[in-house]
């Protein structure tokens, strides 16, 4: 290398999978697979944007009504996105300012999640760790709403309760309990399955992702997200909403995951979106993400349960 200089790199249009797997960074069942559903364009695109530094998205914390001010001072520069309430900016220089919970570093996708899972009254985060999709729960309901955080895992749920403690949040009731065998009853205005997934929609930020898993990592995924929509399902109380979302916009752990249970649970049906939201709209469900959209790629399928 030293001597000869960096080898040339494959042509992306008359070689896709070349490029895909080298300049790329795609394991070969990957870029085959990109290209096979997406098209080769589609897929050196999306690939592209998986090798950019992702953008630095943020909320404000409402109890911190000067937080825009001193931004501002500061000389830093917050740009609004799509997504009600998210900003973008220099990501650096915004650590003092979430060190001390004024403000919450989270991507505009995720927070997307949030607002279309958001209601009055009293509300499920069912894999609540780490919190930010919770504590927007929180903000968004005021003091009329109640988010109750489950989480199975007690490092991470303790993790949980001290960032809710420093957002400040205090209709956040944290609850030690698993997804799978929710011990709750059919009471809830609103359930949020935000499932755990392969995590191939944050590329750009979590690359290693793309070197751990393989073809049959999908697979496991999607039977678990499939268990755990349907543990979750009853806990809706007629009238009520249901959200699953994943990191992911792969088939088996989006599309192949909601139909099935939209034809199993008849009294289920996909949910009208706010105006703002309906940019985000790709068939009957929300995909954030690359080229569309800056950030993470993010599913998310709203339900209503009839009444």
């Amino acid at each position: 290398l030293q001597r000869e200089g960096k080898p040339p790199e494959p042509e992306p249009t008359p070689d896709p999978l070349g490029w895909l797997t080298t300049a790329g960074s795609l394991p070969r069942w990957l870029a085959e697979r990109w290209i096979a559903r997406l098209g080769p364009e589609a897929a050196v695109a999306r690939a592209r944007a998986a090798l950019e530094a992702p953008p630095t998205h943020f909320r404000l914390n409402p109890r911190f009504p000067d937080t825009a001010a001193e931004l501002a001072g500061a000389g830093i520069e917050a740009l609004p996105t799509a997504v009600p309430g998210a900003l973008e900016a220099e990501g650096g220089r915004l650590v003092p300012f979430a060190a001390r919970g004024a403000l919450y570093v989270q991507d505009a996708g995720s927070q997307l999640v949030a607002h279309l899972a958001s209601a009055e009254g009293l509300v499920l985060d069912a894999c609540a760790a780490p919190g930010g999709k919770t504590l927007l729960l929180a903000d968004l309901g005021g003091t009329r709403t109640r988010v109750v955080a489950a989480e199975a895992s007690r490092r991470r749920l303790a993790s949980l309760v001290r960032s809710s403690a420093r957002w400040g949040a205090r209709n956040v009731p944290p609850v030690r309990a698993g997804a799978l065998r929710p011990p709750f009853a059919a009471v809830f205005d609103a359930v949020l399955l935000d499932a755990p997934c392969s995590g191939l929609g944050t590329l750009s930020r979590h690359p290693d992702i793309r070197w751990r898993l393989g073809p049959a990592d999908l697979a496991r995924h999607a039977a678990r997200q499939k268990a755990l929509l349907a543990a979750l399902a009853p806990l809706v109380k007629p009238g009520g909403r249901l959200v699953y979302a994943t990191c992911s916009v792969e088939p088996e752990e989006t599309d192949e995951v909601v139909l099935p249970f939209l034809e199993a649970r008849p009294d289920f049906s996909a949910d009208a979106l706010p105006p703002w939201a309906e940019p985000f709209r790709r068939g009957a469900f929300v995909r954030t993400g690359p080229p569309a959209s800056r950030g993470d790629a993010f599913f998310a399928a709203r339900l209503r349960r009839s009444s």
